[in-house]
């Protein structure tokens, strides 16, 4: 095949560097990929034809190949390269792609259009020994997945809760660099990388190739550093903003908890304003300078002291001393320890249970609203032989209808099952006495009363109970044991 164009042949000075299609052909050793440059074999027009051109940056060659017509003769595998090396292509020839595209086109005659004959190497980076953080602590893109139909964004935190010996960030080790090259074979320097990277900070210590939480808490990421706070401080309030909180540790709060949101810590909770309580469960002290509202059947738990200004509309359930300083209206509180309200806290209505006894100023309302205070006993054992009872009343009921189905239709199936359910119900008697046994847990317990006694208040020490029928003030009621009834002092 004839390498030159016919305008060549002629002599044309300004055609001795242009191919049949015009472009320009470069000579060897002074390409210039700055800009897309392309080089045609120049045939008779019915012979196989190349034409290749070079992408402005001079990473990639393409290849139109031309089939030959007619009796034309084939593309020679061999001129390709010769075309790639009259445009100074030198690296990263693609010879398998070459082959292939030549015979393909000489035995099926198609044209093909931007076959990659040769392709350049981009450089690869140089990464720098960095901590880069656990998937989980990575938040990139929405909260929320698209396909979730319905979202309670009160479960969505606003934080990141690590526990002991958990990994947060893993030490990715140093990579080197690697220059890149273009088609013409000269080198593209590799960029250097400065990847995001954490120190151990407070509470955070490398293990081998990991940073790790050395205490359970909450995951503080800032200034180039990781740490984990033992006390989480919210500035503002429990809200949307928040979402619930779930914290192995301390929890202080410096604004409202509003209503519909759980509180969970696994230490002490402070809060320095009201507490709108939903679901409030301090495995140790709760401290609230304000009062506590219960709007839903609110429910708090606490494993060790609760000190509050005033509870309303709440279930509390408290291991500890409770000390309310105003006032404890429309709640059923429970407490293993004793019930403290100084000379001036008001019990009014619900139901009050202390295991140590009961200091207040003033129990009940002149509407004579119906007040139930508890001594004595053990609150928790008082719930496992409520719950027994219940069970006792349903196998009784359960056993009526057997002994009617065994009366009317005699069978060995139906003697079996009286035998069990007599089992059961001698099982559940010895459950409930021993139960009875541990539900007095203090017989010298007190209730002491400064003020106001009005009627509608029972008083109950131990199982023994008195109505005040008659307005009283200023009394102590402690049992006598000996006479088996709860006796009134001024």
């Amino acid at each position: 095949m004839d390498e030159k164009s016919p305008r060549a042949e002629s002599g044309d000075d300004s055609s001795d560097k242009r191919s049949e299609a015009g472009n320009v052909r470069p000579e060897p050793g002074k390409v210039d990929f700055g800009d897309s440059i392309h080089l045609r074999h120049a045939g008779n027009g019915i012979d196989g034809n190349v034409e290749v051109s070079v992408a402005p940056d001079g990473m990639k060659a393409l290849a139109t190949f031309f089939p030959p017509r007619g009796e034309g003769l084939p593309i020679d595998r061999e001129y390709v390269r010769q075309l790639l090396q009259r445009l100074g292509v030198s690296f990263g020839i693609l010879d398998e792609a070459i082959d292939e595209a030549v015979m393909k086109c000489n035995l099926d005659r198609h044209l093909l259009r931007d076959v990659a004959v040769a392709e350049g190497r981009e450089p690869v980076a140089e990464i720098p020994e960095h901590a880069a953080l656990e998937p989980r602590f990575e938040r990139k893109g929405p909260l929320v997945s698209d396909e979730v139909m319905q979202v309670d964004f009160r479960e969505l935190a606003a934080y990141f809760i690590v526990h002991k010996d958990e990994a947060i960030a893993t030490i990715v080790p140093r990579s080197l660099g690697t220059p890149g090259s273009d088609v013409g074979g000269r080198e593209t320097p590799y960029p250097r990388q400065s990847p995001e990277n954490w120190s151990a900070g407070r509470n955070v210590e490398r293990r081998g190739d990991k940073l790790v939480a050395s205490v359970d808490g909450r995951l503080a990421i800032g200034s180039g550093k990781l740490e984990v706070d033992e006390v989480m401080l919210i500035k503002g309030g429990v809200d949307f903003h928040t979402g619930h909180i779930v914290f192995p540790g301390d929890v202080v709060i410096e604004g409202v908890v509003h209503d519909g949101f759980k509180v969970h810590s696994g230490g002490s909770i402070v809060c320095k304003a009201t507490m709108d309580a939903f679901d409030v469960n301090a495995k140790k002290d709760l401290v609230c300078s304000q009062g506590i509202i219960g709007r839903r059947r609110g429910q708090v738990r606490v494993g060790g002291e609760l000190r509050a200004k005033y509870i309303q509309n709440c279930k509390v359930a408290c291991r500890g001393d409770v000390h309310v300083s105003s006032a404890l209206v429309n709640t059923r509180l429970y407490t293993l320890g004793t019930l403290d309200m100084g000379d001036k806290g008001v019990i009014m209505g619900g139901e009050t249970f202390a295991t140590h006894g009961i200091r207040c100023g003033r129990l009940g309302n002149q509407a004579s609203q119906r007040t139930n205070i508890h001594a004595g006993t053990d609150f928790t054992v008082q719930h496992a032989l409520d719950q027994a009872n219940e069970r006792m009343r349903l196998l009784s009921a359960r056993s009526r209808q057997i002994d009617a189905a065994a009366a009317a239709h005699p069978s060995p199936m139906a003697e079996r099952a009286k035998a069990e359910t007599a089992k059961l119900g001698e099982r559940l008697r010895l459950e409930i006495a021993e139960l009875l046994g541990k539900l007095d847990a203090d017989d010298s317990a007190v209730i002491e009363v400064k003020g106001d006694i009005f009627p509608g208040v029972v008083i109950e020490i131990c199982r023994v109970s008195i109505v005040v029928e008659e307005p009283l003030k200023a009394c102590k009621f402690r049992l006598d044991k000996n006479a088996g009834r709860i006796v009134a002092e001024r």
